[in-house]
């Protein structure tokens, strides 16, 4: 199954039961849980991806089955020494906005699920891990309403690997310290301008 399959088949099963998650949301979240050194249950993600709501029969069914699917590839691909993880975005033929959108719910998840794995504060990371954070949650403000203009595109495609490196970079960090050798440490990606997307509100 492509990522673009993977990620409309698990937006409509969240739709059919009234998830207030979105899908990108939902695999940021399990990435910010998957960052610490925390074991991380299924089933607490899967319930968190599903609070509020009472699905049932045959929507709900699909549903744990899309989300199971999710957390076994999320698990292997971010887990994996290749770097070959991506985030779970829309297709690149959808709308800029909804596609920038989509990434600042991916950047809101992961936040969020540092906490579910246990980080009580951000003071608790490294530097760099702490700047990627930080930036994670002004991307998750960008303003998708706002005019992108010609440049928006490259913005995006820039905010997406910084997101992509960033997450793997905290993970890095946080559950492989002492595989930080010399040689062997990962960079920091370098902070992108998240108001190249789309101006960010200001807001805490």
């Amino acid at each position: 199954m492509s990522e673009t399959d993977q990620y409309n088949r698990l937006a409509t099963a969240l739709a059919d039961v009234g998830a207030e998650v979105t899908a990108a949301e939902a695999q940021g979240m399990l990435c910010g849980m998957l960052s610490t050194p925390s074991q991380v249950d299924q089933a607490r993600w899967i319930a968190e991806v599903l609070a509020n709501t009472e699905p049932k029969g045959e929507p709900a069914r699909t549903c744990l089955e899309v989300l199971t699917e999710l957390d076994d590839s999320t698990r292997r691909g971010f887990g994996d020494d290749s770097m070959s993880f991506t985030p779970l975005l829309p297709d690149d033929e959808a709308p800029l906005p909804e596609r920038a959108g989509a990434l600042g719910a991916w950047c809101e998840g992961y936040v969020f699920g540092l906490g579910l794995g246990g980080l009580s504060s951000r003071s608790e990371l490294p530097r760099e891990a702490g700047e990627v954070v930080n930036d994670f949650s002004e991307i998750a403000r960008v303003d998708t309403e706002s005019d992108m203009g010609d440049e928006g595109e490259a913005a995006y495609t820039e905010l997406v690997e910084y997101v992509r490196t960033g997450a793997l970079l905290v993970r890095e960090g946080l559950v492989a310290p002492s595989r930080a050798a010399p040689g062997g440490a990962m960079e920091s990606p370098g902070s992108p301008d998240a108001g190249d997307v789309g101006g960010a509100d200001g807001s805490e």
